[in-house]
């Protein structure tokens, strides 16, 4: 899905105007025989006119100017608030507690086991003879090991449940903010829990162009 870019717009715009204005001067008849500095003709009138009137007018104008730049669209979200407030969180989470309880019920009846065994040696081992002896050591010896089996095993069983109870859940957060980012021309989401992009616009790939840069096809 082609998504639009938002875009900053910036306009700018100037006008001036100036003028100039003149002024206006008459003259009107000389006095006759009239003796000055400089002489002047008797009997004859100068009349002087002069209109001048200017008038300029200076508009600078610039043309509206619209800068375009796309620009991208950023979105967040924190999965872990996400993801608890979803009803299959809680009950994934309720499974696997019970999971986990009987787990630690079949783990506690062996180590049960194992402390009485313990408990008894300990007690008898003064009156034991050798061969009696190392066949208890022996028997609390291999009691022990299936404990450590057992607690390893344990949580290895628990680490499948939880994937094996989550994944769809995570599967159906992780759709649903993607398809939020394509749906709103996001180009990229961030997780701030887990600190990456969960979303990424497929137009900003640029894996193909580095393929072609490389030569591989």
């Amino acid at each position: 899905m082609k998504r639009p870019f938002l875009v900053l717009a910036l306009s700018l715009s100037v006008a001036g105007t100036s003028f100039m204005a003149g002024c206006q001067q008459k003259a009107g008849n000389a006095g006759k025989n009239t003796s000055q500095s400089t002489a002047t003709s008797p009997d004859s009138s100068a009349v002087a006119s002069s209109d001048t009137s200017v008038t300029s007018t200076a508009a600078t104008t610039s043309t509206p100017t619209t800068a375009t730049a796309p620009s991208q669209k950023f979105g967040y979200i924190n999965s872990a608030e996400l993801l608890k407030i979803m009803p299959e969180t809680k009950r994934a989470e309720a499974n696997l507690e019970a999971f986990v309880k009987n787990l630690e019920k079949q783990f506690g009846g062996l180590q049960s086991e194992y402390q009485t065994k313990v408990t008894e040696f300990q007690a008898q081992e003064k009156t034991m003879v050798d061969a009696v002896k190392e066949t208890r050591i022996r028997a609390i010896q291999d009691l022990e090991q299936r404990l450590q089996q057992s607690q390893v095993s344990g949580q290895q069983q628990v680490a499948k449940k939880r994937e094996d109870l989550f994944k769809p859940i995570l599967d159906k957060a992780e759709k649903a903010v993607k398809d939020v980012g394509k749906e709103n021309g996001y180009d990229y989401i961030f997780d701030t829990n887990t600190g990456s992009f969960i979303y990424a616009k497929e137009s900003h790939n640029i894996l193909p162009l580095v393929k072609t840069k490389l030569g591989i096809k």
